[in-house]
C-alpha cells in the first residue's frame, strides 16, 4: 500500500509539471481561479498550499488576496489525505497549481503561512499592488485618493492598521448631518407690514377658536340690540382709514383718535371689548384687538344677511393714536365724487372700491346733524335745498329730525338705508337711483358717470355687489396693517401695554 501512494504520488507530480510547462497561464489569481472550472482531482487540491503561488498575481485587487490566506493552513492538512474531502466545496483549491514550487511547497507551509497569511502577505512584498491597498481605507473617493497615498504602502507593516479602518468609510460618509443647519429660514412675519403677512389660518395653532368666539359675540349683541351691526361695520372704516387697521380707535385717553369730534358718534366699543375678554381667557396674549374690529365687522355683515367672506388675519394692534390725523384722513359727509376718489387713491382704493364700500351703509344709521347741509333750518324748521332729493323722502327726513334741534339732534338717528336698514343687501342702491340717499357723500354717486353706472350695476344685481364687496373689504381691511415687531398684542383693548 505504501509503494502504491507513493508511486501515484510521483505520477501526479509529473502530470502536474507537464500541465504547468505545456499552459505558463495556469497560475491563476485567487478571484480567477475561482471562476474557472473545478478539472483538477480534488486529491491533488490538499498537496499544492505554496503560500508563493498568489505573489505573482500583482495586478488583483486586495480584496481578493485577503482570502486566499484562509487557504495556506490548509496546506498542512493536505498531508493527511482523508481530511480533504470535507474541504472540495471551496473551488479555490485549483488556484495553488503552482507546479515550479511543488518540491519547495512543504518548507513554507510550516513557516510563513502561520505569521503571514493573516496579514496580506502576498499584498506586502509587491510594490505595484500596494497602490490598491493604500486607498482601501478610502474608498468613497478612489478616483482622487489613490494616486496621492501611494508612500504608505512601501512600509509593508503599516497597510495592516488601516485594515480596521476599512469599516470606518461607512461612517465617514455621514458628514451629511452636520448640513441641515435650516433654523435660520424662520421668516415670521417680522419684516415689513404688508397683506401678504396674514393668512386665513393665522390662528389655526394658537387660537383655532377665534372666529367662532367672536362670531357668538356678535351675534349676541346684535340681537339685543340691532343698531349694532351698523355700528361696528363703521368702525372698522374708521380705524382702518386713520393710522391703518391697527385698533388705533380703540384707544381711550386724551388726544387719542377716539376724541376727535368725527368719532364721537362711534360705537361698538363694548362688543369689541366683550370678544377681548373672552379670548383672554381662551388664547392669553395671543389675539389682537385689530384683528378683532375686523372679523366683527365681518360678521356683523353675516348676521344682517351680507356675504360670508374670508378675512386675512395676524394684524397687530398700534401704538399710536392721535386726534389729530383723523381729519385729513377720513371721508367727509360733504365730500364730492372727486374729494372721496381722492382719499380713495391715497388708500390705494379705487372707484370701485368706492362704490362698493359705501354699500356698507344699506345698514345703519345716521344722526340728524350729519345730513344738515342738505337742509335749511329756520325757526325749528326744516327745508329741503338739495334738490336731488327725493321730494317725499325729504319730507320723511324733516319729520324723523322736527324734534331734533340743537343738542337734541345728536341723539336722534335716521335709518341710512330707507326701508332696508336691518338687512345688508343691495336696496341702498336702487334706493339711490331714487334720490332716497341720506348723506351728501350717498347722493352724489349717482351725479357721476363713472360711479352711477357701477351704482345701476349693483342695483341690478345683488351677486355682483356681494362678490364686489367680498374683495373691496379684503382691500379696506389690509390698509396700514402691522405685522411682526411693528405693534404689539394689547391686553386690554382700550389702551396699549404698559
Amino acid at each position: 500500500m505504501g509503494g502504491a501512494v507513493v508511486c501515484s504520488m510521483l505520477v501526479l507530480s509529473a502530470l502536474l509539471a507537464l500541465a504547468a510547462s505545456q499552459s505558463p497561464s495556469t497560475v491563476l489569481s485567487p478571484a480567477q481561479s475561482a471562476s474557472r472550472p473545478p478539472t483538477a482531482p480534488a486529491a491533488a487540491r490538499p498537496s499544492f498550499p505554496s503560500p508563493a503561488a498568489p505573489a505573482p498575481r500583482l495586478s488583483r485587487p486586495p480584496t481578493p488576496a485577503a482570502k486566499p490566506s484562509s487557504p495556506p493552513p490548509a496546506a498542512p492538512a493536505g498531508k493527511s489525505s482523508p481530511t480533504p474531502s470535507p474541504r472540495p466545496a471551496p473551488t479555490r483549491s485549483p488556484p495553488p497549481v503552482a507546479t515550479p514550487p511543488v518540491p519547495r511547497a512543504s518548507p513554507p507551509p510550516g513557516a510563513s503561512p502561520a505569521p503571514r497569511p493573516p496579514s496580506r502577505p502576498a499584498m506586502a512584498p509587491a510594490p505595484k499592488p500596494s497602490p490598491s491597498v493604500a486607498p482601501a481605507p478610502r474608498p468613497s473617493s478612489p478616483p482622487p485618493a489613490t494616486p496621492a497615498p501611494p508612500a504608505p504602502p512601501r512600509t509593508a507593516p503599516k497597510p495592516s492598521p488601516p485594515l480596521a479602518p476599512r469599516q470606518s468609510p461607512t461612517p465617514a460618509a455621514s458628514p451629511p448631518p452636520p448640513a441641515p443647519p435650516q433654523p435660520p429660514s424662520k421668516s415670521t412675519p417680522t419684516m415689513s407690514s404688508t397683506l401678504g403677512q396674514l393668512s386665513p389660518s393665522f390662528y389655526a395653532q394658537s387660537c383655532p377658536g377665534v372666529e367662532l368666539a367672536v362670531r357668538d359675540v356678535v351675534r349676541s349683541a346684535s340681537t339685543l340690540d340691532p343698531s349694532i351691526p351698523g355700528k361696528l361695520l363703521r368702525l372698522v372704516f374708521h380705524d382702518c382709514f386713520v393710522e391703518g387697521c391697527d385698533a388705533s380707535v380703540l384707544i381711550q385717553g386724551n388726544g387719542t383718535e377716539r376724541t376727535d369730534p368725527a368719532n364721537l358718534s362711534l360705537g361698538g366699543f363694548n362688543v369689541i371689548d366683550a370678544a377681548k375678554r373672552l379670548l383672554e381667557v381662551v388664547c392669553p396674549a395671543t389675539v389682537s384687538c385689530s384683528d378683532i374690529v375686523v372679523l366683527a365687522a365681518r360678521d356683523a355683515v353675516v348676521f344682517t344677511g351680507g356675504p360670508a367672506v374670508p378675512v386675512a388675519l395676524g394684524r397687530r394692534d398700534g401704538l399710536v393714536s392721535l386726534a389729530s390725523n383723523v381729519r385729513r384722513n377720513i371721508i367727509d359727509t360733504g365730500f364730492s365724487v372727486d374729494a372721496m376718489a381722492a382719499s380713495f387713491t391715497a388708500k390705494g382704493l379705487t372707484l370701485d372700491d368706492l362704490v362698493t364700500l359705501s354699500g356698507g351703509h344699506t345698514i345703519g344709521s345716521a344722526h340728524c346733524n350729519t345730513f344738515r347741509e342738505r337742509f335749511q333750518v329756520a325757526n325749528g324748521s326744516m327745508t329741503p335745498i338739495d334738490g336731488s332729493m327725493n321730494a317725499d323722502y325729504a319730507n320723511e327726513l324733516i319729520q324723523a329730525c322736527a324734534a331734533a334741534n340743537g343738542a337734541a339732534s345728536a341723539a336722534t338717528a335716521v335709518d341710512c338705508d330707507s326701508g332696508s336698514a336691518s338687512v345688508f343687501d343691495n336696496r341702498y342702491f336702487a334706493n339711490l337711483l331714487d334720490g332716497r340717499g341720506l348723506l351728501r357723500t350717498d347722493a352724489v354717486l349717482v351725479q357721476n358717470a363713472t360711479t352711477k353706472a357701477k351704482v345701476a350695476e349693483f342695483a341690478q344685481s345683488q351677486d355682483g355687489f356681494f362678490a364686489s364687496w367680498a374683495s373691496s373689504y379684503a382691500r379696506l381691511t389690509g390698509l396700514g396693517v402691522k405685522t411682526g415687531a411693528d405693534g404689539e398684542i394689547r391686553r386690554t383693548c382700550s389702551s396699549v401695554n404698559g
